[in-house]
Order: C-alpha cells, then structure tokens, then sequence
C-alpha cells in the first residue's frame, strides 16, 4: 500500500501538540512579519501570512503549526515564508476555502485528485504550475522542469503532517527516514531517504525485508550502500515484473531468466545523477554483483521467497564481466597548476568553506571525514602538529596525520569560531564545521555545497587544466592530489597506504603508476627545455642530456626516474652517485661552474634562479661601491659574469643540439643502430 492510499489519521495526542503552542502571537489569523517573535532583526519591507480564509480550525491550525514549526526549526527562514510562501499561502487558502472546507486534516485530502484540480485552479488564475530552473551561477548544469512555489507548498505541508500522524515503525513504511533508524549514517550527505516505491510489487516486502535485516539490525551495509542496492536492484525486479507478471516470489528463477536480464541490462539506460547512460562493463558488473549478493543471502538464510536453484546454476562467475580497475590516467587528482589557480582566486569562495578546503588538500581525508571533525580534532605533540579524525569507509577510529603549522593554525581560527558561534543546540555532536541554523542544524556542512561552489568558482574564474578547459572539481580529487604528492616526494609506498588508511595497497599503487607518468612529463619537459653545460675551458654550450649521461657512465632512464635526487639549486649533477665528487668540499660559490664540470647541466627551469642571483649580486656590487669595498666587488664580479653567460645562453638555445626526436632519445652504440635506419 502506497503512501497516497493508506489512510492516516491524527490522534488526539497530535491535536494537542499542534494547538498547544498556538498561543499569543501564533495563535492571530494575520501574522505580520515585523511583530514576529522570533524576528531576528528589522526588516525594511511590511509582509503577512494570513489564515483567515480558512474556517476550518483544524485546518487553518495545522496551517499555522506547519509555518510556526519550520520557522522555530530554521527550516523556513523568515525571508522565504513571509515574501515567498505568503502570496502561495493566500491562493492555497482560498482553494482550500472553496472546495475542501469541511475535511478534518490536511491528509485527508486525496493528493493525486487534489493535484489535478489545484493545477487548473492555479491556471484559472494566472497562477504558474510548473517552472524551468535555471542556475546562472551554474551554467554547466542542464535547465529542469520543477513544481512551482504554489505546488510544492502544498506538497511540502501534506507530506510534513503524513510523517507526523503516521506513528507505524519507520521500517514498516515504503519510504524511510535514515534519521529514524537509529543507525550511524553519513550525514554530510543531503539525502536522507529510502524511498522502496520504484521497487514493484509483489517484490517490494520481500527487497525491504532484505534492507531492513542488512543495514538496520546487522549494520552489515551502510545507508550509502543501501541506497546503491534500491537503485540497481529494483532495475532487476523491474524487469522480472514485465516477464513474469504473475509471479509472486523468486522460487522459480531460472538461469535463463538472468541470461535474459544480463542481455536487457546491457541495451538500457541507467540513471546517472540527472542524467541517462549506457551501462558500461563497470555498471554491468555492479548490478550483477549486487543481485548475486542478495539471492546467495536469502538463500543462505532459507527464506520461502528465495530461487529454488542455487545462485552458482543461476548466476556463475563466468557470468560477471570482471571490474576494470582504473588505469592511472583515469585517476582525477587536482594537478599543481590547477591547484595554484584554485589558490590564487580562494579568496572569492566562501570564509565557512576555505578551511576544509585547505584541508582536504592538507590530510587527504575524504570529504566526509573532514567535514565530519570534531572541534578538538587538533593535537600538538612534540613532532609537531597532527589531526585526528575517524576514516568511516575504512572503519577506523582516531587516524591521525601530521600537518604543517599554517594549516594548524587554520583549524584553530576556525576552532575559535565555531566555539563562538555555535551553541549545544546548534551543534551538540561539536563538528568542526557545522551547519548552525536551516534543515541542516546539527549536521556538518554539506559535501555537495562545496563541490558546487567549487566549480562555480572554477567558471566565475576561468580555472582551467593544461588542455585549456575549464575544470571540473570533484571532492574526491583532493584526496588523489594528497596521494600523488606523497609518491612523488619519495615517500614509501606502504607507508602511503598507512597515512591514507587504505583498506588495500591497490589504489596506493595507482598512485605509484601516476608518479611514473609525472616522471616521465618532467622528463619529456628536461629534454625538450634549452640547456646549456660548460666545456673543459668554460665556454657556454648549448647541451645533450643523453650525451652527457653516457659521458658519466650513467643510464637516462636512470635519470628519468631520479630527476629531483639530482636537481640542485642551480642545476643537475648527472654523475653517477657511485662516484666521489672531487669538488665537494668547495663550497664559496658552486664548485659545477667554478671547475666546469661535465656532470653539470642546467636548463630553463633553473632561469628564476640565475636572474634572481643576478639581481641580488648587482645590488650588493652597488652596495660595495658606495662602501668603498673594492675587494668585495672584485670577488662577485667573476661569479656575475659566469651566471650571466649561463642565462644568455639558457635564453638562447633552441632545443637540446637541435637533434630529431629518435636521435636524442638513443645514446652510444644505440644511436648509431637508429641512425643507419633512419
């Protein structure tokens, strides 16, 4: 039975809690907005809410407890209810008035009748029914079609007073509130429903009996996970509906019913967020593993409603296109560039959303788990700064990282913030970044609001990625940048795997995989950047990484993978670490110009260095001038010369010898094979 069909009806338990607060001010046909109690300040504009239309006192009560309710809950700010919802209110009531007068409740009324006469009503009187939304802080985002102001006033009261008469254990209803179930959830989510109505019958019972044993009384899946199983299995029992119409359980399932189900899940379209898609070998994967998991389970505990045949005859493994794993080209992390643009404009975004982005980018949490940090998640021990924080996929309680102390201290301000501006009311589980007044209260911020401001941010400011398009930011992304920068500075693989709390060394290993791409594009970028060395009488010449190497005994790909290992301040030493420097222990000026060593190759990333060293020398030879330090300028001078000619010559080469591509990428006797080939 659908919601719009059971009856409900108020007990008189439910009329006294909507009249007993009805008193003084609440109690007026005509509230007006500068005399509202809870008004927070002055506002310049004189609007009411007005019941006086309706003379039903049960109605025009459950009226008033709907609009004094969700104003002392912050659900409806003031604003919206007495500038947005009044010129509504004032139509509702006059339909209401005219043909639903003598009814006892809102709930009484039959919503799908009420819909279609309220709508031509609506129409009647210049009244709009529908809307297209369209967000033009969002441009990326597809225009929708919703319900107009008026519309969902109504719908929004009815299904407010459905909720409170229907006393049924949440679990008995065909739609349930996560909130209800007293379970631990994700609660950074915006979603808090279960809604089994696309789930048809006779299979509906027995898919929610499935649900209910899983999340609520073994907590074996979490809510997100459910919400998965809805979506991709009520798609089975869709199509075991329109085969077997007559069918009342799963007793007579048959292999051939899941081969004709596999073949139709590979022709459809899946709803993906507000979009159609084709199942790809990933989905079709998905579906099936979860439908294989729900019949093995009512199988293995004997349910009557369970397939006669074992799952292994109906769905083997053979069956189940095998997952591919994302390659590491696949993997969004933020890239540095984009990440200096997203610094850059930060500033622009909101100060409550700034923190966790700093954050996410910092810990490498997931989003849930940083909005879902408590207010003491900082510690100070004597290695420096850490924060704690519970990983909830993973299952794991207090993990902790180490954070820098300008990220310490952007969690202290906003430590102090939240203190002063929170109270046990608006945040009694004490969240680091809570939400303090609306629907939300009590909860943390939301995740979806900082992925769309993200990306509004992205198009306000033309963030772009290294193909010149704008940036798509997703959350996750954050993470993945935590991950790859960790690889790439050196740092161990398993411990990666520990500081990130990965259940598996598998996605730590992707990590791994994007590090040797990102070797690989500073490579190409060495190579493919003038370069210059110095010759046995220290002249400039334009200079061959590959011909170097070979001169030191040392591989290029070797190199390849050890570029930063080798990187000095002003340039590359390509000798090979097995061999002593004999210039080590000079260290007045650097001992690869001053001696013009042939392990010394610098190209046009070190040019910052050179010309901010030439300007520093310039300045201090002004300087020994005034002072009359002769001897002193006599010292720089030759050191100004050199790093001179190194700039002029970096500024000037056109490329590595100007050699072809096949030519560079090949060394010594390797070389001369290409070459007879070419």
């Amino acid at each position: 039975m659908t919601q719009s069909t059971l009856k409900i009806k108020p007990l008189p338990h439910h009329l006294e809690q909507i009249n007993e607060p009805l008193l003084g001010y609440w109690a007026n046909d005509v509230w007006n907005v500068q005399e509202c109690p809870i008004l927070d300040k002055r506002y310049d504009w004189n609007r009411k809410l007005i019941f006086d239309k309706v003379h039903n006192l049960r109605l025009k009560n459950e009226l008033k407890y709907y609009f004094y309710k969700g104003l002392q809950e912050t659900r409806i700010s003031i604003t919206y209810a007495f500038m947005h919802y009044s010129p509504c209110l004032k139509i509702f009531t006059e339909f209401i008035s005219r043909y639903y007068a003598n009814l006892d409740s809102i709930i009484d009324i039959q919503k799908e009748k009420f819909l279609t006469e309220y709508r031509t009503f609506l129409v009647e009187n210049g009244k709009s029914v529908e809307i297209v939304h369209r967000k033009k802080s969002s441009p990326w985002l597809s225009p929708t079609v919703q319900p107009s102001l008026y519309i969902r006033l109504f719908l929004q009261v009815y299904e407010f007073y459905y909720q409170l008469y229907d006393e049924r254990d949440e679990t008995d209803k065909d739609c349930w509130d996560v909130r209800k179930l007293n379970i631990n959830y994700n609660n950074t989510i915006s979603r808090y429903s279960l809604d089994f109505s696309k789930v048809p019958q006779p299979y509906r019972q027995l898919f929610k009996k499935y649900i209910k044993t899983r999340l609520v009384v073994q907590q074996s899946i979490s809510f997100s996970t459910a919400i998965c199983y809805l979506n991709r299995l009520s798609f089975f029992f869709t199509f075991l509906k329109g085969k077997h119409p007559k069918w009342k359980e799963l007793n007579q399932l048959s292999s051939m019913d899941i081969e004709e189900y596999i073949e139709y899940l590979r022709h459809s379209t899946i709803k993906k967020g507000k979009y159609l898609i084709n199942p790809d070998h990933n989905y079709v994967n998905r579906f099936l593993i979860d439908l294989k998991t729900f019949i093995s389970y009512i199988q293995k505990f004997e349910w009557e409603e369970a397939p006669t045949k074992s799952v292994i005859s109906l769905l083997s493994i053979e069956d189940i296109p095998k997952k591919k794993r994302a390659k590491a080209d696949e993997i969004k992390y933020i890239p540095d560039e984009v990440w200096e643009q997203l610094v850059y404009h930060i500033n622009q975004l909101s100060s409550d959303h700034i923190p966790i982005i700093l954050l996410m980018e910092a810990t490498g949490f997931r989003i849930s788990d940083v909005l879902s940090l408590k207010i003491d998640c900082l510690v100070n021990q004597e290695d420096g700064w850490w924060i704690i924080g519970d990983q909830r996929k993973v299952s794991y309680k207090n993990h902790k990282v180490p954070i820098s102390e300008e990220i310490a201290n952007v969690v202290l301000a906003q430590h102090d913030l939240t203190k002063k501006r929170s109270t046990l009311d608006t945040n009694p589980k004490k969240y680091l970044f809570p939400t303090l007044k609306g629907k939300r209260m009590g909860n943390p911020i939301s995740q979806d609001s900082i992925k769309l401001n993200l990306n509004k941010l992205a198009n306000r400011c033309n963030i772009k990625d290294k193909d010149g398009e704008i940036y798509w930011f997703k959350n996750h992304a954050f993470r993945h940048r935590y991950g790859v920068n960790l690889i790439n500075n050196g740092m161990n693989i398993l411990h990666v795997q520990k500081l990130m709390a990965h259940a598996s060394p598998e996605m730590t290993l992707v990590y791994a995989q994007i590090h040797d791409q990102t070797l690989r594009d500073e490579w190409e970028k060495a190579r493919d950047n003038g370069a210059v060395r110095l010759d046995t009488h220290g002249e400039v010449i334009v200079a061959d990484l590959a011909q170097q190497a070979e001169e030191n005994g040392v591989e290029l790909e070797w190199i390849r993978h050890n570029m930063d290992s080798i990187r000095l301040d002003h340039g590359f030493c390509v000798k090979s670490p097995k061999l002593h420097c004999d210039f080590l222990e000079q260290t007045l000026e650097p001992p690869c110009i001053k001696n013009n060593c042939r392990s010394f190759h610098v190209d046009k990333t070190f040019l910052d260095y050179y010309q901010e060293q030439i300007s520093k020398m310039e300045a201090d030879i002004e300087v020994y001038k005034k002072s009359g330090r002769l001897r002193s300028v006599e010292l720089i001078e030759p050191k100004l010369k050199r790093y001179k000619e190194l700039t002029n010559g970096l500024l000037h080469t056109g490329g590595i010898f100007g050699l072809d591509k096949t030519r560079r990428e090949y060394v010594g006797d390797e070389r001369e094979k290409v070459m007879q080939n070419v």
